[in-house]
């Protein structure tokens, strides 16, 4: 069974036990992180990519640990410059706007597949880090985009799932291991739409009262829900 198989087949076997307190999990982290994240969705909702939107996106992001202080020589961890920013998001406008009714549980596989491959010219055009790595940064704005669409993609929490083994988590001091993004923007978005895919196929086997029940509860759309129920998979099943 491949690692892909043996944990989601593990998160399946007890799945309520992973989105019980998951939604908790992710409201701990509290402050700017949840009312910027909460904020951002609101103005996509009223004005999809108006100035506002586009303000609360910038302000997501360096919440969720996408712009962190300090040298930039010494840390790559940063959003690019405001003008940049936007601009990058803005050049995509119309074509962004036609992926509005894409739903990660409304469509077929195929469909799915065919339309978060249709969104490459898009992801490839954003320019929201000063970090090579995209697939982090750039998951997360298109979550903020389209919440019901796209998964936000961690590479401490979603890549670990579906790239390692538990036993292969931690290194001898009991450190998670680093895991490793490939190089170069295009291998990036194959392993974006690898991993869109793969959350894509896990969703399909939830239990629909536990998406329904994060949405009526929380009002926390699927992508976003699997996304905090990996999480909470992660952290006990690694003890943390």
């Amino acid at each position: 069974m491949s690692t892909n198989q043996m944990n989601a087949e593990r998160f399946l076997a007890d799945q309520k036990h992973y989105f019980v307190g998951s939604y908790d999990q992710f409201a701990a982290f509290g402050g700017p992180c949840v009312y910027f994240h909460r904020e951002c969705m609101r103005a996509g909702s009223q004005a999809f990519l108006s100035q506002r939107h586009i303000e609360m996106l910038y302000a997501t992001l360096t919440a969720w640990g996408m712009h962190r202080m300090g040298n930039a020589k010494t840390t790559k961890t940063k959003l690019t410059d405001w003008e940049r920013f936007q601009g990058s998001v803005m050049v995509s406008e119309a074509a962004l706007r036609t992926f509005r009714a894409c739903s990660m549980l409304g469509m077929s596989e195929p469909e799915y597949s065919d339309a978060v491959s249709n969104l490459r010219h898009c992801y490839q055009t954003l320019d929201l880090s000063v970090s090579d790595a995209t697939i982090v940064v750039n998951s997360k704005a298109l979550h903020h985009l389209f919440p019901e669409f796209v998964p936000p993609i961690d590479r401490q929490y979603t890549i670990r799932f579906f790239a390692q083994s538990p036993e292969n988590w931690r290194n001898a001091k009991g450190e998670f291991r680093t895991i490793q993004l490939p190089s170069g923007i295009d291998a990036q978005f194959r392993l974006f739409h690898k991993t869109c895919l793969d959350i894509k196929r896990l969703a399909a086997r939830i239990d629909p009262v536990l998406f329904e029940n994060e949405r009526r509860g929380h009002d926390v759309t699927a992508p976003k829900a699997l996304d905090n129920a990996i999480v909470n998979y992660v952290r006990i099943v690694s003890g943390q």
